[in-house]
């Protein structure tokens, strides 16, 4: 039966929180900004629960007392010791239902007054007091809606108890109405005295859980007057020392930045692209000087302030990073190896990038490259992404595009044009007529793209008959290439021509074919392909001239003997 006595315990605990945060409400000003009616309010509400505790404390009392003289009646030593535990454990609540009381008649937090023990040095505590700011204050942001919870739940389960104790006492009775044994009697009446304090006690605990959750709901708020309440109470706060900090971690870097650029003024040397192993040494330890100042400047800061939750989390967020940095401690090898211009991509050397030819101009944590032959052909890379390539030294003539804005080009898809912008995503023509047309860059390079803006050759085929057969070698040929070297210099383009050969290229099936071989400067690209459809016009009118046969191709038909 002891085991499933109530305790108050618990309430009285819900009771000290309570008036502990009224407590705080004082401290910061607001109790003496109640007018008198709601003062005397609250002191009503105070008194109260007071008098909640000093009930219990009686009912306690008389549960001790009652222990006692069931102690001194005991037959057994099993008895005795039940007995004597169970007095312990009401001594033990009457003692700290003492203490909330004097907390809550005082409002002062009574722990403040226990003298702390020195203890040896435990890691693990120590951790604990480095952590316990920070999830004190983690807490502290969700502290309404948890209590709010915890005090629903505590109604709900206080409720289940009543009712199971009602109806204790409800069979109590009954079984003392219908018994006629006196001395069984006086035993239940005993027994449902016990239930009915413990029923009272139930009630004292559910009225003081239904009094804070009304008093919590009333200072309940909206979504953006707490969101408003929180910032407000960070930038009072901590957020004022997290600005502080924080500028005074970006003070350094800015600082520390123009000075290393100031330096680099008064000597241009050591930043050019041929600078001595040293000079990178001594830019990488600067660097890393940079970080690691402007880390002690915020953690000094904190320091100074006095704010151990922010500056736990820095150090926790230092601990990250170290922890980060040895996962990756190879990666940061190669990377300083590149900044030191001894990896495997190295300053004013060809670096192959998404297909295209890149000149590393300047090797730092962001690395600049560039291609001349491209609009935009300037981009900025990470020094990680630098990792796993590999540059080389190139040729002064080696190009870095197959071709220049306003060259003409022939594609391996038949595409002839002008080529009106190029840059490192996009390559756009413009045809014959006017109309333009865009390949992505990669696509374009992967159509082998043909420049015939510098000089270009037209290879025209073309077949006699075979009754020309002895003078196919010589004679024509040699026609022809008059009457084209006649008519070509009349049209346009026909000062253009750099070379004209005529000769004879094979006996094919039904033909006796020649090769009709026009170099033409640059300037003519435009003409490709009128030129390609003169000189096609005019060996055909050499034809009809020397009365020349074009024959038709042969189908031979074989007949299958049966």
């Amino acid at each position: 039966m002891s085991s499933q006595r109530f305790s108050p315990c618990a309430a009285i605990l819900l009771i000290l929180l309570f008036f502990q945060f009224a407590a705080a409400a004082d401290s910061n000003g607001e109790k003496a900004a109640l007018p008198p009616q709601a003062a005397l309010e609250e002191n009503s509400s105070t008194f109260s629960m007071l008098n909640t505790i000093i009930q219990s404390m009686d009912a306690l009392h008389e549960q001790i007392k009652k222990r006692e003289t069931e102690l001194k009646a005991a037959a057994s030593e099993d008895q005795k010791a039940e007995i004597l535990e169970e007095t312990r454990r009401l001594r033990k609540q009457l003692e700290t239902l003492g203490k909330h009381l004097e907390g809550v008649a005082t409002g002062v937090n009574l722990d403040a007054f226990e003298s702390q023990p020195k203890k040896d040095f435990d890691l693990k505590q120590e951790i604990q007091d480095l952590l316990g700011p920070i999830i004190q204050e983690l807490k502290s942001m969700t502290a309404r809606p948890r209590e709010i919870e915890k005090l629903r739940n505590e109604i709900a389960h206080y409720q289940k108890q009543a009712a199971a104790t009602e109806t204790a006492v409800k069979n109590i009775g009954q079984l003392i109405y219908q018994t006629h044994d006196e001395k069984l009697k006086r035993k239940l009446i005993e027994l449902e005295k016990t239930w009915k304090d413990q029923q009272k006690q139930l009630a004292n605990q559910l009225a003081v859980s239904r009094y804070q959750l009304e008093e919590r709901l009333k200072e309940e708020k909206s979504f953006l007057d707490s969101t408003h309440e929180i910032l407000r109470s960070f930038f009072k706060n901590r957020g004022k020392n997290f600005i502080f900090a924080f500028l005074a971690f970006i003070s350094v870097i800015i600082l520390l930045r123009l000075l290393r650029r100031y330096v680099y003024r008064l000597v241009p040397s050591l930043e050019s692209s041929k600078r001595s192993f040293y000079v990178r040494l001594a830019d990488v330890i600067y660097q890393l000087m940079i970080i690691v100042l402007a880390v002690g400047a915020l953690i000094l800061v904190l320091y100074a302030l006095g704010d151990w939750p922010l500056l736990g989390l820095a150090i926790l967020f230092l601990i990250g990073l170290a922890w980060a940095a040895k996962q990756s401690l190879p990666k940061i090898w190669q990377e300083t190896n590149l900044l030191m211009n001894l990896g495997t991509v190295r300053e004013n050397e060809r670096l192959l990038y998404n297909g295209l030819p890149w000149k590393v101009t300047s090797l730092n944590f962001y690395t600049r490259l560039v291609n001349p032959e491209l609009a935009g052909g300037v981009i900025s890379l990470p020094l990680k992404n630098l990792v796993g390539m590999h540059s080389r030294p190139y040729h002064p003539n080696e190009p870095w595009f197959p071709c220049k804005e306003k060259d003409w080009v022939v594609l391996a898809d038949g595409t002839r044009g002008r080529v009106l912008f190029q840059s490192p995503e996009f390559v756009q023509l413009v045809l014959l007529g006017g109309s333009r047309k865009t390949y992505s860059t990669e696509e374009f390079l992967k159509q082998n793209p043909q420049n015939i803006s510098t000089n270009f050759r037209v290879r025209v085929k073309f077949g006699i008959d075979y009754r020309h057969q002895a003078e196919a070698t010589r004679e024509v040929p040699e026609k022809l290439r008059a009457m084209l070297s006649e008519e070509l210099e009349k049209e346009a383009f026909g000062n253009q021509i750099l070379s004209l050969k005529v000769e004879f290229s094979e006996a094919g099936a039904s033909s006796l074919d020649l090769v009709i071989l026009a170099d033409f400067a640059g300037s003519a690209a435009k003409d490709y392909e009128y030129i390609s459809r003169t000189i096609q016009k005019i060996a055909v009118e050499a034809c009809n001239r020397y009365e020349w046969v074009i024959p038709f191709a042969q189908i031979t038909v074989h007949n299958a003997e049966g």
